[in-house]
C-alpha cells in the first residue's frame, strides 16, 4: 500500500490511513433487523435478491417535504469547521425529498480522540479518500457525530449522498466516528445520535420504521456488533417517538 506524504503524516498523529475510508463491504449476508420486538406498527424491508446476496429492500414511499439547504440539527457544528472544499458539483445530485435514515459507522481505525484538530483530519482524510479514490462528489455521510458528541455537516442535505449502494435517493446518512466492531461508541456519541434522529424524522416525517442501519440495506457490518443493538433498542424502546 503507497502513501501519500500528507497522509504519512496523519498517520504520524495515530490516525492510520488506508486506501478505503467509510463503510466496508462483506461477503456476509446481509442482516435482518434484530431479533427484539417490533411494535406492531412497524414493517420490515421486503428482501429481495441481489448477486448472491440478500438485500433488503425497503417499500417505495414517497418523500414528504422538499429539503432546505439550511436543515439540520440543532447546535450543528457547520462544515465550514472541517474543510474549505465544496461539494463537486457535477458529480452530485439533488436530493428531492427525504423519506428515510441510515445509520453507519466509518468502520477502520479505532478513534479514542475528542479534540477538534483530530477531529477535523479524521474528516478531511475521510472527504479526500471519497472524492480522489473513490471519486465521488464529496465526503458520502450528511452527518458525522465524532466521540465527543459533535454533530458535523458533512455532505450538504441538499445533496443525495454516497453512503448505501443504490439506495442513496431520499436516504440520510448519518455516520459515528469509530470502529464499533472494536469499540465501543461514547455515550456522547449515542446521546448526540438520538437528538439528531429524533429532530430528522420530526422535521421531514420519518416514521420509525424508516429509520435503518447499513447492514439493513446491504451486505456489510456496519455499524458493527457495538452499536447495531443500540440502534435496535432506540427503536423499540420508544425513545424515538
Amino acid at each position: 500500500m503507497k502513501f501519500t506524504r500528507r497522509e504519512l503524516l496523519i498517520a504520524g498523529l495515530g490516525m492510520l490511513v488506508t486506501k478505503v475510508t467509510g463503510c466496508t463491504q462483506s461477503t456476509t449476508t446481509l442482516s435482518r433487523r434484530p431479533g427484539t420486538p417490533w411494535p406492531g406498527s412497524i414493517s420490515r424491508p421486503t428482501p429481495t435478491r441481489a448477486g448472491t446476496h440478500t438485500v433488503s429492500a425497503p417499500r417505495p414511499v414517497q418523500p414528504t417535504r422538499p429539503v432546505a439547504t439550511t436543515a439540520g440539527p440543532p447546535g450543528l457544528v457547520p462544515r465550514s469547521w472541517w474543510t474549505r472544499s465544496g461539494p463537486i458539483r457535477s458529480k452530485v445530485n439533488p436530493m428531492k425529498g427525504i423519506n428515510r435514515i441510515t445509520i453507519h459507522h466509518e468502520g477502520h481505525t479505532p478513534v479514542w480522540f475528542t479534540d477538534a484538530r483530530s477531529t477535523k483530519a479524521r474528516l478531511e482524510q475521510v472527504r479526500n479518500i471519497h472524492t480522489r479514490d473513490r471519486r465521488w462528489g464529496d465526503i458520502g455521510y450528511h452527518y458525522v457525530i465524532d466521540r465527543a458528541g459533535r454533530v458535523i455537516e458533512g455532505r450538504p442535505l441538499a445533496y443525495q449522498g454516497a453512503h448505501v449502494s443504490q439506495q442513496n435517493p431520499h436516504n440520510v446518512g448519518v455516520m459515528l466516528l469509530g470502529n464499533f466492531e472494536k469499540q465501543s461508541p461514547s455515550q456522547a456519541q449515542l446521546t448526540a445520535l438520538q437528538s439528531t434522529l429524533r429532530h430528522l424524522m420530526a422535521k421531514y416525517r420519518v416514521p420509525v420504521r424508516r429509520v435503518y442501519t447499513h447492514r439493513e440495506l446491504g451486505p456489510t457490518v456496519c455499524p458493527g456488533r457495538n452499536l447495531q443493538p443500540r440502534i435496535a433498542s432506540l427503536r423499540t424502546s420508544g425513545a424515538l417517538a
